[in-house]
């Protein structure tokens, strides 16, 4: 059980990675994929742990990290750059 969270997660942090450290811009559909990723990857989980109502707030919470650092890091290049 253990071992498919760390499978679940280790990718997690990797596509977050990439998605936070290009940027997002959220009136691209390619940006959202990063969002339903996250959500997933958190909703996924919460089902593993055995806590499913866990794992839609995991997921929200994923999904929401994901899409605010990726916005954030597009806002303050356009802004210092």
């Amino acid at each position: 059980m253990e071992t498919m969270v760390i499978v679940i997660l280790f990718p997690y942090l990797i596509v977050s990675g990439i998605g936070i450290f290009k940027g997002l811009d959220l009136g691209k559909w390619s940006s959202w994929l990063y969002g339903i990723y996250g959500f997933l990857s958190g909703l996924i989980i919460g089902f593993l742990t055995g806590n499913s109502g866990g794992g839609v707030e995991l997921g929200l919470l994923f999904a929401f990290g994901v899409m605010y650092g990726g916005a954030m890091v597009r806002l303050h290049r356009q802004r210092f750059e």
